[in-house]
């Protein structure tokens, strides 16, 4: 595994969640709740359009026969849906 694979698909695909988590554990006081509510939305909308992108890639890789790297961007599209499901679950 090289560190520019890892980077790529798993620490910049974490600041996503990440920021989810730092939302929920902000103040009130500090944004207000209207605008951490929408600060979470737009995290999720941009974390859902990166994993669209991410799962063509997946696709468009597996159909060219490179199922490593398939698999990478498939870990990466999970790790870009995971904001949606911590919105709509426990953080929610």
């Amino acid at each position: 595994m090289s560190r520019k694979r890892i980077i790529r698909h798993l620490v910049l695909p974490l600041i996503a969640p990440g920021a989810i988590v730092w939302l929920y554990f902000t103040p009130k006081d500090v944004y207000g709740c209207a605008n951490r509510g929408y600060m979470a939305l737009a995290v999720v909308f941009l974390a859902l359009l990166a994993a669209i992108a991410t799962a063509y890639k997946g696709i468009t890789e597996k159909r060219h026969g490179e199922t490593e790297s398939a698999n990478w961007w498939i870990i990466t599209t999970l790790i870009l849906l995971s904001p949606l499901v911590l919105l709509v679950g426990p953080l929610g």
